[in-house]
């Protein structure tokens, strides 16, 4: 019962980090497309297309992270490269 208690409060927790995720990809997105679509021009256009996406590759990862805490913990198993027999 102990184990089940824990991984809701570990979902629960994943909720902010999600949001932000996907604030940051759409954010980012928008921000790429805008420069892109007004021709922004110079050091401004480049960094409005480079923070536009460091933003996505913050947002992607911080998804793929939300992701991978919601798997439940590794449990041991066997690998062809460790040898031995289970």
């Amino acid at each position: 019962m102990e184990h089940s208690n824990n991984g809701a409060a570990r979902r629960v927790g994943i909720r902010p980090l999600v949001v932000i995720a996907t604030t940051g990809i759409a954010v980012g997105f928008a921000l790429v497309i805008v420069s892109i679509g007004l021709d922004w021009h110079g050091f401004g256009g480049g960094f409005a297309v480079g923070a536009g996406v460091g933003m996505m590759l913050v947002g992607a990862y911080c998804w793929g992270y939300s992701g991978g805490m919601h798997r439940r913990a590794s449990t041991r198993w066997w690998r062809p490269s460790a040898g031995g027999s289970r």
